[in-house]
C-alpha cells in the first residue's frame, strides 16, 4: 500500500488497494463455467495454505506444477 493509498484510507476516500478488492470480487463472482486465479510467488506452500485455510478453494481444485495443468487437460 502506498502512502497515498494510506492517506486516502485515513480520509475515508477509496485506494487503489480496495479498487483491486472491488474488481476482483466482481472478476470472481460473474464466471459463469470456470475461474482460474495465477498466482506468481516464491512460496507457492504459503499461497495454497492461505487458500485452504480461508476456504477459498477445495485442495483437489489448486494445481502448483505445469506437470498437474498437463495432466488435468487430458482428461
Amino acid at each position: 500500500m502506498t502512502d497515498t493509498d494510506r492517506r486516502n484510507q485515513a480520509e475515508g476516500k477509496g485506494s487503489s488497494v480496495i479498487r483491486t478488492m472491488r474488481l476482483f470480487y466482481v472478476t470472481c463472482t460473474r464466471a459463469k463455467q470456470s475461474l482460474a486465479l495465477i498466482a506468481y510467488t516464491d512460496d507457492v506452500n504459503a499461497v495454497k495454505k492461505t487458500v485452504l485455510s480461508n476456504n477459498w478453494f477445495f485442495e483437489d481444485e489448486i494445481i502448483t506444477t505445469l506437470n498437474e495443468i498437463e495432466v488435468r487437460l487430458c482428461f
